[in-house]
């Protein structure tokens, strides 16, 4: 045998064969791996799909509103039917804002100015900036 008829029965990874070119598929050989009617036919079908349910959805929602318009009552016509009814009574509160003005007027009340809690247990309340002075004071007088 000649030296050159002989192929080589081992090539290192990335070294190619010097004997014959490597060969390139050709057109011919992607078209027999693709299958295009298949692909056609899964695009035609998802299409399909898509639009059935979009059209199913319309029709769906196009059925909800006409059972939700007929279940609900047309607004009222006049301004005085659409205002809102008290609820039941007891109403505890029926001028809540005034309410709590009134309680706040109560609180800094009793926050600054002297008054009795208990007269006989001789306990009075004092005003709050004064009662803050005499802690003060009195920490001073044990830190010293």
């Amino acid at each position: 045998m000649s030296r050159h008829s002989q192929t080589p029965l081992a090539t290192q990874p990335g070294q190619r064969s010097h004997s014959s070119p490597p060969k390139q598929p050709g057109r011919q050989a992607l078209d027999r791996e693709l299958n295009l009617r298949a692909i056609v036919i899964f695009a035609l079908s998802l299409t399909a799909i898509v639009v059935a349910m979009a059209g199913l959805m319309w029709s769906l929602s196009g059925f909800l509103k006409t059972r939700l318009a007929a279940e609900d009552p047309a607004p009222a016509v006049l301004p005085a039917a659409r205002t809102q009814p008290l609820p039941p009574g007891p109403r505890l509160q029926t001028e809540p804002e005034q309410d709590l003005l009134e309680l706040r007027a109560e609180e800094e009340e009793l926050l600054l100015t002297y008054s009795w809690v208990d007269r006989e247990a001789r306990i009075a309340r004092i005003p709050i900036d004064r009662a803050i002075g005499l802690l003060v004071a009195e920490e001073k007088g044990k830190t010293q």
